[in-house]
């Protein structure tokens, strides 16, 4: 059965050789790019010749440059601008921070010196600005595909003269459930275009999309499933769960781990939220980054941390893949992720372009089956230290426990036992002998109005009725002698 693409090994040792234009060369060296790396050496003479590609390579890899420079070479040939409310490229990808740091590699790959106009359509911000900048016609919009699809549904943006398709992080794309507005998008480019997918897996949801995408196209490997970088040192510190609080306290003010920059990943949006907090409160500056996040905060959060402002980024695995901040030195995993694949995804952000890093994970003893899901995945066992039946010994200062006692009584708006708290009054608690006297005291004398602004006692049916036959008794004693002395007379 004859394979659905081919497999090439193509390498070379500087971009000259790679049939570059000069002044993109000029822009790369200008910029530090003097040696591709395998993913772009192996794709870009093919994606010159205008073979379709289905690249596998991991995060850091080199592959925006991969299918960027091949698509910029290709608009230096066409001639005059873009017609209004279309494009010559379009490149998708999976989350609105891979998408920024796409078109500012782009920008970056063509320089000064190229005439190259980039719409980024992006959810979460007005489409106001995006949409002016598409009425003129763009060489290249890098979108995600859910603000893509409503500007077409909307009649923004046409993609009938698209000639490059790029689809990054597709396997990230298909877990996040974007298969359906994907194939709509395709469908509308239509057949006569060049298409270029790029994965870190090999799942068999991204090889059926490929077969359905993908015209006899070139496969490039440029790594394995499930392989971790090897500059990245990677190592494992067991701590309980109360305690990863002052073990990272720990590593963030120890002069022998040097933690410049740092990235820690949360498994959830509140447990983001919550780690971000504590390291302010620790005197850390910190920020957080993640789906809840409005995209400008999240553009706020990667600024400050790129330029050093902001020492911790603290985010979820929404991010794992969009961030391409150089210089980040550690990768804390505070929480193992539930995919083992994204634990590879995460720590690829650190010891990217040759560099080194250091990836440390806090594990608890409710981690270790998803530990050793890692282990299994990237074919390592990872060195670990710390103890957990010590590692409530971290310095941390807990808040004073309530000494355990006897359950109170439980209630259905309460399920828990209820704390033995006398809620009364101070009044109703005095002595109720204590309580009549004060009454008695307190009553006005006979025949004295009370003062004003105090209210009378109020009785009770009995005590009116009593208080009524006593009246009508002292009435009936003073007329009987009056009675008397007139019967004498």
């Amino acid at each position: 059965m004859r394979a659905f693409w081919r497999r090439k090994t193509y390498s070379v040792s500087d971009f000259t050789s790679l049939g570059l234009p000069q002044i993109l060369i000029d822009s790369l060296t200008a910029g530090g790019f003097t040696t591709p790396t395998k993913i772009q050496s192996q794709s870009i003479p093919k994606l010159l010749e205008g073979r379709d590609m289905m690249g596998i390579a991991q995060t850091g890899s080199g592959k925006t440059a991969a299918f960027g420079l091949p698509i910029l070479a290709g608009i230096l040939t066409l001639n005059g601008r873009p017609r209004p409310l279309t494009t010559r490229a379009l490149i998708l990808a999976p989350t609105r921070e891979l998408a920024v740091q796409i078109d500012e590699n782009i920008r970056k790959f063509a320089g000064s010196k190229m005439k190259l106009d980039t719409v980024l359509l992006l959810g979460g911000v007005s489409r106001y600005h995006q949409v002016k900048k598409l009425e003129r016609g763009a060489d290249i919009v890098v979108a995600t595909p859910g603000r893509l699809k409503d500007l077409m549904d909307d009649g923004k943006i046409r993609l009938n003269e698209t000639r490059w398709l790029v689809l990054d992080e597709a396997d990230r794309m298909l877990d996040m459930g974007f298969i359906a507005p994907v194939r709509h998008i395709v469908k509308s480019i239509g057949m006569k275009r060049q298409t270029m997918m790029f994965s870190a897996t090999m799942a068999p949801e991204v090889a059926d999309l490929a077969r359905t995408l993908l015209q006899d196209p070139v496969r490039v490997d440029a790594s394995v499933a499930g392989s971790t970088v090897v500059k990245i040192d990677q190592r494992v510190i067991l701590s309980g769960a109360k305690a990863k609080r002052g073990v990272l306290n720990e590593l963030l003010a120890s002069d022998e781990e040097k933690m410049e920059r740092v990235i820690i990943f949360s498994r959830t949006k509140h447990g983001a939220d919550r780690v971000a907090k504590n390291l302010e409160i620790d005197g850390h500056r910190a920020a957080a980054i993640h789906g809840n996040k409005s995209q400008n905060a999240r553009q706020a959060a990667l600024k400050g941390f790129a330029s050093g402002e902001v020492r911790i980024l603290v985010a979820t695995d929404i991010a794992a893949r969009g961030i391409d901040v150089p210089g980040i030195t550690h990768v804390v995993n505070y929480e193992l992720p539930d995919d083992p694949e994204n634990y590879v995804h995460r720590i690829g952000r650190t010891g990217r372009n040759g560099a080194t890093g250091i990836a440390i994970t806090l594990c608890d003893g409710t981690e270790r089956t998803k530990l050793r899901d890692v282990e299994r995945l990237i074919r390592r066992t990872l060195p670990v230290s710390g103890d957990l039946h010590t590692a409530n010994d971290t310095g941390v200062t807990e808040a004073p426990r309530k000494p355990a006692g006897r359950p109170g009584p439980r209630s259905a708006r309460n399920p828990r036992a209820a704390a033995a708290v006398d809620r009364r009054s101070p009044a109703e608690r005095r002595p109720f002998a204590e309580f009549t006297r004060e009454l008695a005291g307190a009553a006005q004398p006979e025949g004295k109005k009370p003062a004003a602004g105090k209210s009378k006692p109020r009785w009770n049916k009995g005590q009116k009725e009593a208080a009524r036959q006593n009246q009508n008794g002292r009435a009936n004693a003073g007329n009987r002698p009056r009675k008397r002395a007139a019967v004498e007379a």
